[in-house]
């Protein structure tokens, strides 16, 4: 199934010619402030099954090793790439086109997720879950 996304006011587009690797919740506060969302999830894809993100732009970085890009009319949030796990764009499910079938199964930062937020019996790390996380891409 070829996916797609795009941004609110429907500029910015993103099209991507491969699956996700995988698909997880981030609860740090950096990708909820970034999304808006209490417990963003996000869906990796590998950089090079990523199409339109040279019409974003640079992107910018406010946190070492993090490059985000968003909409440049509206401002969504559109894509994240991280120093910690080489090779993979991370988009947030709710611009993606069509996210059925786009379960999550992993938390990162599961001790800072809000008690309200269920856990769905997933695994978690304190952590960014770096080694679960590329581990996932190899497999």
């Amino acid at each position: 199934m070829a996916r797609a996304a795009r941004c609110y006011c429907g500029k910015a587009t993103l099209a991507f010619t491969a699956e996700p690797v995988q698909t997880i919740y981030c609860h740090c506060e950096d990708c909820r402030r970034w999304t808006g969302a209490a417990a963003p999830v996000f869906a990796a894809f590998a950089d090079d099954a990523v199409s339109g993100l040279s019409e974003l732009g640079q992107g910018r970085s406010f946190a070492e090793g993090v490059n985000r890009w968003n909409c440049t009319d509206c401002g969504s949030p559109l894509l994240g790439r991280f120093d910690y796990v080489p090779g993979q764009s991370w988009v947030p499910l709710g611009v993606i086109e069509d996210a059925s079938g786009l379960e999550p199964t992993f938390h990162c930062f599961a001790d800072r997720r809000h008690a309200w937020v269920p856990d769905g019996g997933l695994p978690g790390s304190s952590g960014t879950g770096r080694d679960t996380l590329n581990a996932a891409k190899d497999g």
